[in-house]
């Protein structure tokens, strides 16, 4: 093995799921942010952790809130989901732009995403400063899943500038894209 500089090989890692963080500003106006570094930090109680850049809009929002929906994207969902990272919440209304559609939380302030595959309702329970990103932890309050969708889509390397065309699902990676 040979050594290489870290950001070379983080595309290494690549597929990765892809989801989307749901929050709401004061007002109660929806925002979603496409990422994919998010993973379980506890199993008793559930919890899930997600790590946002400073300089992101969600990250203000998910600083003065109590807690956030953690939506997996369903394939039909691309395109939106590819709108929603190109484009600030601070300045566009991500859900009037888009078919993404809203339906209240059971447990929490945040909304849910319809359609999509899974859900996690989350009350935030701490955040650490990790450099240039804040890593915000929530208990698991509540789930949901799609009753219509089960892919999940994945973000490939580049997807940023692939667009849309950056998500794939595992079926979609397997028969036509080298990894």
């Amino acid at each position: 093995m040979k050594q290489v500089e870290p950001r070379t090989a983080t595309g290494r890692k690549h597929p990765s799921r892809i989801f989307q963080v749901v929050t709401a500003d004061k007002d109660g106006r929806p925002n979603a942010m496409p990422a994919s570094w998010c993973t379980f930090s506890s199993a008793e109680p559930i919890m899930m952790a997600v790590s946002v850049a400073s300089d992101r809009y969600t990250h203000k929002l998910m600083g003065a809130a109590d807690d956030f929906v953690l939506s997996f994207p369903n394939k039909e969902q691309k395109e939106a989901v590819s709108y929603c990272g190109r484009n600030s919440g601070k300045n566009v209304d991500k859900f009037e732009e888009t078919d993404l559609e809203t339906i209240p939380a059971d447990e929490v302030n945040s909304p849910l995403i319809e359609d999509s595959v899974a859900c996690f309702e989350c009350k935030k329970s701490d955040s650490i400063e990790t450099g240039d990103h804040t890593l915000f932890v929530g208990e698991v309050v509540a789930t949901h899943v799609s009753e219509r969708f089960t892919e999940k889509i994945y973000t490939t390397k580049g997807w940023h500038e692939k667009g849309a065309k950056g998500f794939k699902t595992i079926a979609e990676i397997n028969d036509h894209e080298e990894v």
